[in-house]
């Protein structure tokens, strides 16, 4: 069975914005302005461009204001659905909600509050479109985007073995030999970690599903992952490119950085603000 090509996308949006607040007390984190439009804006603009239809938002009951912006999907020519998660119980239990156990094939989980942005000049596929490809040619049971990260950084982070110990070339895809999550640095297989998209297929739910939650009641989805690779599983990682970046808005350094980044790399305003900037410093 091939990995198979996904139409349909889950947005885990439920969490809660604790890092940010007072800021999200009023205002969902994904809701919060990156450049010219919301996080999840950008997300959904990431998935229009990749050929995704269909998308189940996922919520908590507070964040009425993401369904009334993104509504129905239609500006997207994305058929929006949405689905409640009424507990912080992960990512891992989002997707499952959102995908039900019928479900066969192939899905992108696409966190809500992480934007990919791509320098204006890039001239390469985008990284969603490169991570669908690879997962479809590689027939893959799981497929998912990465970053390198300093060292000391992997404590945060999903990190990745890869089979080869050769770095693979600049946003070449490479098949992964174990995952670990947020491991002691002198521990981390490498320095390639998660950066917020999956593609999973349904056998890749399925050891989800089956999936302990954890200590702090979450289910995780790279644990489960790591059990997949035990198993024989093949999944396969896609490394963003030199002229991208993932943009977070976890907390205040982060948001601050995307905002920052967002405004120099806009297409029409982008050199004056980096000119504006670099005039300030002189200040």
């Amino acid at each position: 069975m091939a990995g198979g090509r996904p139409d349909l996308a889950v947005i885990p949006a439920a969490g809660y914005g604790t890092r940010l607040r007072p800021l999200t007390d009023t205002i969902p984190k994904e809701m919060l302005t990156i450049g010219r439009m919301p996080v999840i804006g950008h997300v959904m603009d990431e998935l229009r461009e990749a050929g995704i239809r269909r998308a189940v938002v996922v919520l908590s009951p507070s964040k009425d204001l993401i369904r009334l912006y993104v509504g129905d999907g239609g500006r997207w020519g994305i058929e929006v659905a949405y689905t409640l998660q009424p507990e912080m119980r992960g990512v891992g239990d989002a997707i499952l909600r959102a995908t039900g156990q019928a479900f066969e094939g192939s899905v992108v989980a696409a966190f809500g509050d992480c934007a990919l942005f791509r320098r204006p000049s890039a001239d390469r596929l985008p990284a969603l479109l490169r991570l669908i490809r690879a997962h479809d040619a590689c027939s893959a049971h799981a497929s998912v985007l990465c970053e390198r990260v300093p060292r000391e950084r992997t404590r945060f982070y999903g990190v990745l073995a890869p089979f080869d110990a050769s770095d693979p070339n600049d946003g070449e895809p490479f098949a992964v030999a174990g995952i670990v999550e947020k491991p002691d640095p002198a521990e981390a297989p490498s320095e390639w970690v998660v950066a917020a998209r999956w593609i999973l297929r349904s056998e890749a739910l399925a050891y989800i599903e089956r999936q302990t939650p954890g200590p702090n009641g979450e289910v995780g989805v790279t644990e489960a992952i790591a059990r997949l690779l035990a198993d024989g599983g093949r999944v396969v990682a896609v490394p963003m490119a030199a002229s991208e970046r993932r943009c977070d808005v976890g907390n205040w350094k982060s948001l601050l950085a995307a905002q920052a980044l967002a405004s120099v790399w806009d297409p029409e305003y982008g050199e004056d603000v980096r000119r504006q900037v670099a005039a300030s410093e002189g200040d």
